[in-house]
């Protein structure tokens, strides 16, 4: 699809682009939704009310079939826990807690060879698909899943994600994502692409500006479609932007599901204005080896029989609820590239609320607090990662991006509305002064922030990192 979408797609006439895209959605549709697809979604929704104990006992059995698999099938495992003094015996006797005695999976390693880590009873299999991501450092990953393995993501997030919201995959449904269905050149309208046979509304994320705002929302009003999904970022910049010319829809969709960027409390409170529709939140990632999923009570929960999710200390043990640690992933549904302990590079903290929901069995994160990646490190040694901090309370500015140049400078480039001045600009300085210390910030502003070749734009850039300086 990368090369067609290259070579020959940009080159044809929008209603050809169309007819492109609802091939491509109904070949899609067939393989993700097809088969027990129906079936996996009625097992999650059936475990969404389990006891505990069966709950855990079910973990447990999952857990054994994927550590004795991944032992048996990818060289990798077989090697680093013989090293660790597990052998298959041990392995067929795991319970959960015996999860921490296996070593952490780095993801630089999986960057570097992401074959490695496929099923030797699957590789060359015709049923392996391949998907990409530059993730927020630029560094390309591919995650290999079987279209099974997909089937199940696709229902897990049909049962938890789009179910706890009231809404289904299954019905119309707009999406702003990383598909580049809207050549990059393309000035005039339409900025987006409609499949027909998935009832999907497909917008360009790389033509999001004040001008094109009203195609945007002159599209949604037309095709009216129940659920809007994709990046959080995308339609929070929009939502802003239909606020400064007093644009919203004229009808209510169902329900917003929103993934790929922390989606703050007051940032739902601007898309609810706009898009009159709740925002849900949704947290997962291109390896499918974890799912969180936003209940009707508003606590983000994991999602463990799809992928185990933990939370560790620097040592790789296991954090009391409202301490901050590394998320590790161990995948339960994909039977192909097997991910174990997988350090998927963000940082979080559990909650020790228990949700009205009535879902305990599903831990609920306090929060979720930023990428491992994100984090800079000030002249004293402080450290900072929450960064969506900094501009909350600025109406004026619609997005900002950090890049720390030396330990005590870092550059800020923002897109703003005109209305953006020096009390704004010294609210900024200011926060980056609380936060670490001494430190010099220049503010750059931009008509837009470079994106990656899938619609995002890096949060946070570190040369100090790259460079290698202290």
């Amino acid at each position: 699809m990368a090369s067609f979408l290259d070579r020959i797609y940009p080159a044809l006439p929008v209603w050809a682009q169309n007819l492109g895209v609802c091939l491509y959605g109904y070949r899609w549709k067939c393989e993700r939704m097809g088969g027990p697809f129906k079936a996996y979604v009625a097992e999650f929704r059936e475990r969404d009310r389990w006891p505990q104990a069966r709950f855990e006992e079910y973990l447990a059995s999952r857990l054994r079939h994927v550590v004795t698999r991944a032992f048996e099938q990818v060289p990798y495992y077989a090697e680093i826990w013989s090293r660790a003094g597990l052998g298959p015996g041990d392995l067929q006797q795991f319970t959960l807690d015996d999860l921490v005695r296996l070593p952490i999976t780095p993801k630089r390693r999986l960057r570097q060879s992401p074959e490695d880590f496929v099923a030797a009873d699957l590789a060359g299999s015709r049923q392996l698909r391949k998907y990409f991501s530059s993730g927020t450092t630029g560094t390309p990953l591919t995650a290999i899943c079987s279209v099974d393995g997909h089937r199940r993501f696709i229902a897990a997030r049909e049962a938890r994600s789009f179910g706890w919201a009231r809404a289904t995959l299954l019905g119309s449904r707009s999406m702003i994502g990383g598909r580049l269905v809207v050549p990059k050149g393309d000035t005039r309208p339409p900025f987006h692409r409609y499949n027909v046979a998935e009832k999907q509304l497909y917008f360009s994320a790389f033509h999001i500006s004040p001008a094109n705002t009203p195609h945007y929302v002159a599209a949604l009003n037309r095709y009216q479609p129940k659920v809007l999904t994709g990046y959080a970022s995308s339609h929070y910049l929009l939502a802003r932007m239909m606020q400064e010319q007093r644009l919203t829809l004229n009808y209510e969709p169902e329900a917003m599901v929103l993934s790929s960027e922390k989606l703050t409390p007051s940032m739902k409170t601007v898309l609810l204005q706009s898009f009159r529709a709740r925002a849900y939140e949704e947290y997962g990632s291109v390896e499918n080896c974890g799912l969180a999923t936003e209940c009707e009570h508003g606590r983000l929960h994991a999602n463990q029989d799809f992928g185990i999710i933990e939370i560790v200390d620097d040592q790789g043990r296991r954090v009391l609820p409202g301490v901050e640690g590394r998320v590790l992933c161990t995948s339960l549904c994909n039977e192909a590239q097997l991910l174990i302990r997988y350090e998927i590079g963000d940082i979080a903290a559990w909650s020790n609320e228990v949700c009205p929901c009535g879902r305990g069995h599903l831990p609920v994160f306090k929060e979720i607090v930023g990428r491992l990646e994100d984090v800079v490190t000030g002249p004293d040694g402080r450290q900072m990662v929450r960064f969506h901090g900094i501009f909350i309370g600025l109406p004026n500015v619609l997005e900002g991006q950090v890049i720390q140049e030396a330990v005590d400078r870092f550059t800020v480039r923002l897109v703003t509305l005109d209305s953006f001045n020096d009390h704004d600009a010294q609210v900024i300085r200011g926060r980056f002064e609380e936060r670490l210390g001494n430190v010099r910030v220049t503010l750059e502003r931009l008509p837009e922030i470079p994106r990656t070749e899938w619609g995002k734009f890096r949060a946070v850039i570190s040369q100090v990192r790259q460079n290698g300086a202290a």
